[in-house]
């Protein structure tokens, strides 16, 4: 049971920050390279739904493997089961605030933007907006890639036989 716990919670982690780093190092770019803008921003509006969702599964099945394996293995007073429940936490929630509150919020300025004239000071004005959005959301990822790296390395660190 141990050895299983620990199986999913290395692999819900090793997936999560392997999703993070695939889409945002070779997916995105390669997107945005080949297609137009427009259909970019369709494209990767379209995908995001399914990226959060994997990030949101694999938070989960990190979160209740971890909290298992402390109780069936470790002792909460462990200052590595601490540090990692508490990482766990602030991945999950930023996942959550970039996937249901950032994403929506960029996707109703970036149609928006689309009914302003190029050029605009309305169109400005938006653009600028959906900037923050997506530095917001870069932001939120890279955070939560540079935890799960941090988790990885702990786990490689303190995972005995």
């Amino acid at each position: 049971m141990i050895t299983a716990l620990k199986f999913l919670y290395s692999l819900s982690l090793t997936f999560w920050i392997g999703s993070i780093f695939f889409f945002s190092m070779f997916v995105a770019p390669s997107i945005f390279k080949i297609l137009t803008r427009e259909q970019a921003g369709d494209l990767v509006s379209d995908i995001f739904p399914k990226y959060y969702l994997v990030s949101y599964v694999c938070g989960a099945v990190a979160i209740v493997s971890s909290i298992l394996l402390i109780y069936f293995w470790s002792t909460f007073s462990s200052t590595s089961s601490i540090i990692r429940i508490a990482v766990l936490f602030v991945m999950m929630g930023l996942a959550i605030y970039a996937g249901e509150i950032n994403r929506p919020e960029a996707h109703k300025v970036r149609t928006e933007m689309r009914g302003a004239e190029e050029g605009s000071a309305q169109y400005q004005k938006i653009y600028k907006e959906f900037r923050h959005l997506h530095r917001t959301s870069a932001i939120l990822n890279s955070t939560i890639f540079i935890l799960g790296i941090a988790l990885v390395l702990l786990n490689a660190y303190t995972n005995r036989e």
